[in-house]
């Protein structure tokens, strides 16, 4: 499997090799703009080969399974969020949407913290599959029970 590797603002990617542990900090800039998922075989002074996947987003994306709601056109939608990070969310509903990219809306849902702290959110919705939306959240400020959350629950 590969080796997920974040681009830093200046266009490198620090490496570890898997073998030896050493870190190598490589030019990937030329891969920052890509839309396609960039896969690198590297090579380690060690001799050791092993492929990379460079990840070009802000903030690390953590899998979780929360439950949510949001009213859309009068119309109740309920769904689980798929994946979590501080700028946005993948949710998964249990029915299509007639949602476009662009729109906003105020979503609810449940933190698995240990008060099972209810969070309310403006998002804005940034890709549409389906049942599967990606949104972006209109403030970077998370001074509700999500900020610690974000802070304190991942790694």
């Amino acid at each position: 499997m590969a080796q997920k590797v974040f681009i830093t603002k200046s266009g490198k990617a620090n490496i570890t090799c898997p073998e030896c542990g050493k870190i190598r900090a490589m030019d990937v800039s030329r891969f920052a703009n890509v839309d396609k998922t960039v896969s690198l075989k590297v090579t380690c002074t060690c001799g050791h080969s092993f492929s990379v996947m460079l990840e070009r987003r802000l903030h690390i994306r953590n899998d979780v399974n929360l439950c949510g709601q949001t009213i859309f056109k009068d119309e109740k939608y309920e769904f689980k969020i798929m994946d979590i990070s501080r700028r946005g969310l993948k949710i998964k509903t249990g029915k299509a949407m007639d949602i476009q990219k662009g729109e906003k809306l105020v979503i609810d849902f449940i933190l698995d913290d240990p008060g099972q702290s209810s969070v309310q959110k403006e998002v804005i919705v940034r890709k549409v599959n389906g049942i599967d939306i990606g949104v972006e959240f209109t403030s970077s400020d998370h001074y509700d029970k999500f900020g610690p959350y974000l802070l304190f629950h991942f790694n």
